[in-house]
């Protein structure tokens, strides 16, 4: 409910910040059902006459320049969670590049390595004494072929 923690002084007392004073306060302020004020006072072991001062102390003012300070405060705060959240994505982002370059890489280089084999390939087929397959022969080229193997 209250998601401030209560501090603690250097004897070892407790010790209440303005922050879980007016979180204190304004669940304090939706407490309307019969004993819900008494819970809360006993869920957070505080007495009654503590409470008043605080909302003696609200009555004045008094917590509007602490909050005013503590806004201020959580405006930095909210603009370095965005600023770390924002880090953070863009290294994911980068990770994922790196990780597609590498890929692009390595496709490239077994394109070269397919292109260089195919390309030998090639060279060695199309040599002097290369075989051409009967069916794919010209007529001339066939009766040729024909006389070489004395058929």
């Amino acid at each position: 409910m209250i998601s401030t923690p209560i501090g603690t002084t250097a004897s070892g007392g407790r010790s209440f910040s303005v922050a879980f004073r007016i979180e204190f306060l304004q669940a304090w302020d939706e407490c309307v059902a019969h004993g819900d004020k008494a819970r809360l006072l006993r869920e957070h072991n505080l007495a009654k006459g503590t409470v008043k001062r605080w909302l003696n102390a609200r009555a004045r003012g008094e917590f509007d320049a602490s909050l005013q300070a503590a806004e201020v405060k959580m405006g930095r705060r909210q603009q370095h969670n965005e600023d770390r959240s924002e880090v953070i994505r863009l290294r994911r982002q980068v990770e994922q590049l790196e990780q597609k370059v590498k890929n692009a890489e390595a496709a490239q280089e077994i394109m070269g390595k397919a292109f260089e084999l195919l390309d030998g390939i090639t060279k060695s087929s199309t040599g002097p004494d290369a075989q051409i397959p009967p069916t794919l022969m010209s007529a001339a080229e066939y009766q040729t072929w024909l006389e070489r193997k004395k058929l």
